[in-house]
């Protein structure tokens, strides 16, 4: 072997020992992994609310980085799917929509989670904006937090200006306008024709189980009802007080209200009513505050304006000189099931939505016309920006003001078996199978039936004196 070579030999075994060395010494090259994506899964029931919420949720993941997967369903189909994945333990969301009628019977259950500590000490949730009788009638249960309120509802009176004029019809004065006057007007009204049409005088949700009850109740509990002899202050006795002389009453004014009304609402769901009133032949009625904007178009979210759309006049329910008025609240709010995989991100969405940020974002948005004035923050009603949108809107902050939603429809743990009895014999006499009084006396046995079965009465359980001061107090501890 020659010296040259060798020496070859030598410089490439020296180049190779040397590249080895390095090699061992250098780490190894791994391919770039990205970061998981964050995620938040949001459940909704598909009322207005959700037609904004859907055109905005960009704005929360451009600002958050976290990506909205956003699904919809319908009131029945939403409660069922949410009561089957909690009992599995297995939620299918982040958030979810909590009807104030479900709220006790989720919390209880441990199937959402209480939001306590996370409102604690957050300044992002800005707790004392929130109109307290909203928090009071949706989102409080034994003196816990559920959930927050994403479209928060009362109920008012809307009538046709123009039939007003033509006939010389004037509204009362609101300490005037008693439930006999509004009755005397909507009389007055029905057979009356304006702009070539023939009015009806009134138009009621007739469906059952739901839509009755949530119209009738209105008009019950401004009477002087109440579902049972004490809940939810005090101690709570479950004792039905249904079968009463100003529940009869009661139910004859909406008898008649009914006969002043197109024969098909005894079919009327929400949204049936309320739209018939946008059609141009209904000329006054009292119904969920969303339709104070809804009416204005002719159809659901068309953007199609309604021939009424101009003549619409807004005014606060009627009330019983016998008795304190109490107005209805209703509407959706946000919580967490309690084995949510991503109940950060959920959080932060829970905050953003009902942010006053997040709630001027949707009333902006103009894709059906501007279609969202359902807020439950006292600073949003006071923003002459949105006023100029919604021009009732102080009409309805006093309105949520005078609300207590727990008196109106008790969220007691058996409300929904309760509802769809009393839904069905509300709906038995407008069809004509019943007299209100044979009617709640059935109503009234029924309940002591599945009350007494579901170990309420007596109710041996501990119970919560849940008064408005009470959430007060709740609200000033976490603020």
């Amino acid at each position: 072997m020659s010296a040259e070579f060798s020496a070859g030999i030598t410089r490439r075994s020296a180049m190779k020992a040397g590249l080895g060395a390095a090699l061992a010494a250098a780490p190894l090259a791994r391919p770039a992994i990205a970061a998981p994506k964050k995620t938040v899964r949001v459940l909704v029931v598909a009322d207005p609310f959700y037609y904004s919420l859907r055109e905005v949720t960009g704005q929360f993941e451009s600002e958050t980085g976290i990506t909205v997967e956003l699904e919809n369903l319908a009131y029945d189909a939403l409660q069922a799917r949410l009561v089957s994945s909690s009992i599995a333990r297995k939620p299918d969301a982040d958030v979810v929509t909590v009807d104030q009628m479900w709220t006790g019977q989720y919390l209880d259950n441990h199937w959402i989670m209480p939001l306590d500590a996370m409102i604690k000490g957050d300044k992002d949730v800005d707790l004392n904006d929130f109109i307290p009788e909203v928090l009071y009638s949706l989102n409080t249960w034994r003196g816990h937090f559920a959930t927050l309120p994403i479209a928060a509802y009362g109920q008012g009176v809307m009538y046709r200006k123009d039939a007003f004029s033509s006939l010389g019809l004037t509204m009362p004065d609101a300490g005037a306008f008693t439930w006999d006057s509004y009755l005397g007007l909507i009389k007055k009204l029905n057979g009356s024709t304006v702009g070539g049409k023939k009015l009806f005088g009134t138009v009621v949700a007739g469906s059952q189980p739901q839509p009755i009850v949530h119209m009738y109740t209105q008009l019950a509990a401004s009477m002087g009802v109440r579902w049972f002899k004490e809940f939810p202050e005090g101690k709570w006795d479950f004792t039905p007080t249904i079968d009463t002389p100003e529940n009869v009453a009661a139910l004859a004014m909406y008898e008649q209200l009914y006969k002043l009304s197109p024969p098909e609402a005894i079919n009327f769901n929400w949204f049936d009513a309320g739209m018939r009133f946008a059609h141009g032949d209904i000329g006054m009625f009292y119904w969920w505050t969303p339709y104070f904007y809804l009416t204005q178009r002719d159809g659901y979210m068309t953007g199609k304006p309604s021939p009424v759309g101009d003549q619409i006049g807004f005014a606060t329910l009627p009330h019983d000189p016998a008795h304190p008025q109490v107005i209805s609240a209703g509407g959706w709010s946000l919580g967490i099931p309690s084995f949510a995989k991503n109940q950060d991100n959920a959080w932060q969405f829970i905050k953003w939505a009902t942010s006053a940020k997040g709630q001027t974002a949707m009333a902006k948005v103009d894709k059906y016309g501007h279609q969202f004035s359902d807020f439950s923050r006292t600073s949003l009603y006071n923003d002459p920006a949105l006023a100029k949108l919604y021009p009732y809107l102080s009409l309805q902050l006093a309105l949520l003001k005078d609300a207590n939603g727990k008196a109106v429809r008790p969220p007691a743990p058996v409300y929904t078996t309760l509802e769809g009895i009393y839904g069905l014999n509300l709906n038995r006499v407008l069809a004509g199978n019943s007299s209100p009084s044979d009617a709640l006396s059935q109503t009234s046995s029924l309940f002591q039936n599945v009350l007494t079965g579901n170990y309420m009465i007596p109710y041996a359980l501990p119970s919560y004196d849940d008064t408005l001061a009470n959430t007060k107090a709740l609200i000033a501890s976490l603020a």
